[in-house]
């Protein structure tokens, strides 16, 4: 997500730097779930228990860094839709399952 935010102003860098960490934080928990519930639920198992919870952890996140950069510069638009995850297949694990990762922001 990173790399689709506008010019971040010095006086919005830790507030947005932190933000985005916590982007990060949700997607490695997200991935760590995804990797040890192989095989639980059934077919909407990804979607209602890991992706959708996700979503809404995310869902504010953008915003909090178009504030960030909104009391000191120009407030950005259309963050929110960076929020918003789903799987990529990887097909670089030995295993004879594709294991499923969720793409970094």
């Amino acid at each position: 997500m990173a790399d689709k935010l506008p010019e971040i102003p010095a006086a919005a860098k830790a507030e947005v730097d932190r933000n985005l960490a916590l982007l990060e934080t949700q997607i490695q928990e997200a991935n760590n779930r995804l990797a040890n519930s192989a095989g639980q639920g059934g077919p909407n198992f990804v979607r209602n228990a890991i992706l959708g919870p996700l979503a809404s952890k995310r869902g504010a996140t953008p915003d909090r860094i178009a504030i960030a950069i909104g009391r000191v510069a120009e407030r950005p638009t259309g963050l929110g839709r960076l929020a918003t995850c789903n799987l990529n297949n990887s097909d670089d694990t030995p295993s004879p399952r594709r294991r499923q990762r969720l793409p970094h922001p």
